[in-house]
């Protein structure tokens, strides 16, 4: 036999509802207190960069007034004369980098006995090469001749270029006199 109902309205289980809202609550309470911590943090480091952009930005009004100053101190540069004093110091420190005892070995390496040098002008050129001007006497042309064929074949000198020669029939002087430059490789040829 059947039961009567005697609820008013039918019997519903609400428990699993309840059970899910309260998950649902619970979850939406922790998320809230982790966007509250991290609206907290970016709040603070928000302040601490608004802090740094007022500092680098006086730091760069600063950096302005630096730079107008510098500015205006060197507009009042004479340019041509300092290009001028710039080169010529340049080549001050060029000239002074020459070793004439590196040099004056060389040239003892490769002179012949029987030539006599006068005059050793070395020149030194703005992009660093240097070249050796030479006068000197030799006991005959042979002599010469040797020198040129020694400052071919050394590993300091190259491109020796005979400038004058003179024999000592057509000057009234004993020897023969010559002018040579040559360039001047004070590491050796590259």
């Amino acid at each position: 036999m059947e039961r009567p109902n005697l609820a008013r309205s039918p019997f519903q289980d609400s428990r699993p509802v309840w059970l899910v809202g309260s998950v649902l609550a619970a979850t939406a309470v922790v998320l809230t207190a982790v966007s509250l911590a991290e609206l907290v943090s970016v709040r603070s480091e928000e302040h601490a960069l608004a802090g740094r952009l007022v500092e680098l930005r006086e730091r760069g009004r600063t950096l302005r007034t630096q730079v107008e100053a510098a500015n205006r101190r060197l507009s009042t540069v004479g340019w041509k004369a300092l290009s001028t004093e710039t080169a010529s110091l340049g080549g001050v420190v060029t000239r002074r980098q020459l070793s004439w005892t590196r040099l004056l070995h060389d040239l003892e390496r490769v002179v012949p006995w029987d030539i006599r040098l006068v005059s050793v002008d070395p020149v030194v050129e703005q992009d660093g090469r240097i070249s050796v001007r030479l006068q000197g006497i030799a006991t005959d042309r042979a002599a010469w001749l040797r020198l040129i064929a020694r400052m071919f074949t050394d590993g300091s000198f190259s491109d020796p270029v005979p400038s004058s020669e003179e024999s000592s029939t057509s000057s009234g002087m004993p020897g023969y006199r010559f002018q040579i430059q040559a360039r001047y490789w004070p590491e050796g040829k590259p």
